[in-house]
């Protein structure tokens, strides 16, 4: 998966994307972060824009608000999932894991 708001950027200074470019680049990143020396046999690109989540400027501090709230209301609620702390499975599995020892009263290592 290639993107992120740095391919918004790229476009707005007219740099426009083709398939061709980005399997090159996606090869290029498997060669050198795998250690892959031959081409794939077989490379499908689908360009999808707008897909990968990104959080607004401030949502950490939106989030830290939430937090207090709840904290000093002491209500019975826990925020997880990707909308908080990370957009990737590993950020969410890793956020459920985190919410659930919060309603349990463990302390957790990180």
């Amino acid at each position: 998966m290639l993107g992120g708001s740095w391919v918004q950027g790229l476009e707005a200074r007219g740099w426009a994307s083709s398939r061709e470019l980005l399997q090159r680049q996606a090869q290029e990143a498997a060669a050198t972060q795998l250690g892959l020396k031959e081409p794939p046999s077989h490379c499908l690109v689908h360009l999808h824009k707008h897909c990968i989540p990104q959080y607004t400027l401030g949502h950490w501090r939106k989030l830290e608000s939430a937090a207090h709230f709840l904290a000093a209301r002491r209500l019975p609620l826990t925020l997880a999932g990707a909308s908080y702390e990370g957009v990737a499975v590993n950020d969410c599995i890793e956020s459920g894991r985190q919410a659930a020892a919060r309603a349990l009263g463990l302390e957790l290592d990180r």
